[in-house]
């Protein structure tokens, strides 16, 4: 398929061939050898082929590229890392503006401040600012990339110590639907600074970010794990444990098959300002279950605590995610969720939580987009590869989440929504909802911004 308009109709080879005389990046089409690897998104359950891609080279490329598609009827969807639950970062026939080239970086470790543009991801950063004893908080994983984690809150290891990457966020340049290069901040553009910071890709192609940065050094991180029949009093325990954790410790839960081939039920950790107060912890920990099956804990440098995790999850794989909040770690869904990890179609999807609260739920609801900041983020993460177990994958997905559904508080982190983010994209942001789609009436009053987690504006 070449480019289309929005209606279908084919856009000229030589109207593209304009914009790429006018911006300093590169256009590619299905015609290009490696148009195949750059339309590619994380989830391989979502893939479509844009009518064309365009990796810019900067602000201005951006601009350029946003007021093609707009003047043109082209539907314009905005790629960073690529890395997202619902699918985002691709069209059909459309155009795909492909940010992956601005990799700027820079820390000032006076000031602590870190300015950054987009196409970087997490384990870029960390690599930059951990070398100056600073970081900031950001994702779990070290692949993905900054720009859509910041817009959708930043939601990692660091945030119960040192609050959400939007609670760290000072200023960003914006392209907006209008083509107007904007730099907002909390004086400039409050309402759009406010919007950003949880609100998405609805508003505008983010060029750079500004974040505060804080001392970080080396972590205390590990793994423990128990005999899957011991989840109920496990989790009860960490429970009871997590309401004295201090605001450095971070807690999650997982089900994982341990060494042997045993299921278990797993107690992550990482303790990111050891002091004395930390063996004893640790040791609280290996006391919440008996029989362990791994016990894996020790000191660890931030950057390889931000790696943990990268090996769950396999890039092009087909995943189809159910997230929500738990408030409690009470008896009968943990049983659901152990239950429902027994009988998973594949042996690679992924079902746990981790621990908010913190630093974080000090920030009052309405300050950022971001409301829900307390309880237990959990998801079920079902990942398969062949296309014929599409609907067995989907159907057991669903059926393990509505039996949890009473159990939740029917919130979402924005970050994690996928097949169901039109249905429930106001459980992301609850009462400030309203807000956002004021402020998107504003900023991007025709929707042009719309290929995303989609907030519609107001009338």
């Amino acid at each position: 398929m070449g480019l289309v308009t929005a209606t279908g109709s084919d856009i000229p080879e030589s109207r593209l061939a304009e914009l790429g005389e006018a911006i300093r990046g590169r256009t590619i089409t299905a015609q290009d050898a490696d148009y195949d690897e750059r339309k590619q998104i994380w989830n391989g359950y979502f893939q479509k082929n844009p009518g064309a891609i365009v990796q810019v080279d900067g602000a201005s490329d951006v601009v350029k590229v946003v007021n093609f598609a707009r003047e043109n009827d082209i539907e314009l969807a905005v790629k960073g890392g690529g890395h997202c639950f619902a699918g985002t970062g691709t069209v059909e026939g459309g155009l795909l503006l492909d940010t992956s080239r601005l990799r700027g970086i820079r820390v000032d470790p006076a000031k602590r401040r870190l300015v950054v543009q987009p196409g970087l991801e997490q384990g870029d950063v960390d690599a930059e600012t951990t070398s100056f004893g600073l970081a900031v908080t950001g994702s779990q994983e070290s692949y993905i990339g900054i720009g859509g984690l910041t817009l959708g809150g930043g939601l990692g290891w660091l945030a119960r110590y040192r609050g959400l990457l939007v609670d760290n966020l000072i200023s960003a340049d914006i392209v907006l639907a209008s083509g107007e290069l904007v730099t907002t901040t909390a004086q400039d553009h409050p309402d759009l600074f406010w919007a950003i910071r949880g609100g998405g890709g609805n508003y505008g192609v983010a060029t750079r970010f500004e974040f505060n940065l804080h001392p970080q050094g080396d972590c205390m991180a590990g793994l423990l794990a128990f005999p899957i029949d011991q989840t109920v009093d496990v989790a009860r325990r960490l429970d009871e444990f997590n309401r004295t954790a201090p605001d450095e410790l971070t807690t999650s839960f997982a089900f994982l098959t341990a060494p042997g081939g045993a299921p278990a039920i797993g107690l992550g950790f990482v303790h990111a300002a050891p002091d004395d107060s930390t063996e004893d912890l640790i040791g609280q920990m290996r006391g919440l279950g008996t029989g362990a099956l791994l016990d894996h804990c020790g000191p660890m440098p931030y950057v390889a605590v931000q790696r943990m995790l990268d090996e769950n999850t396999v890039a092009g794989h087909r995943y189809y995610p159910r997230s929500f909040l738990l408030p409690e770690l009470r008896d009968e869904p943990l049983q659901i969720l152990a239950d429902g990890f027994v009988n998973a179609p594949s042996e690679r999807s992924l079902v746990g939580g981790g621990l908010m609260g913190g630093v974080m739920s000090n920030v009052p609801a309405s300050e950022t987009p971001f409301l829900h900041r307390e309880g237990y983020l959990t998801s079920i993460l079902t990942s398969w590869t062949d296309p014929a177990k599409d609907e067995e994958a989907v159907e057991w997905t669903e059926k393990v989440y509505s039996e949890l559904l009473p159990y939740t508080t029917g919130a979402v982190y924005a970050n994690h929504l996928g097949a169901d983010a039109a249905e429930r994209i106001e459980d992301a942001y609850g009462s400030n909802y309203e807000r956002l789609t004021r402020i998107k009436a504003v900023y991007d009053p025709e929707n042009f911004f719309h290929t995303n987690n989609n907030i519609k504006p107001a009338g």
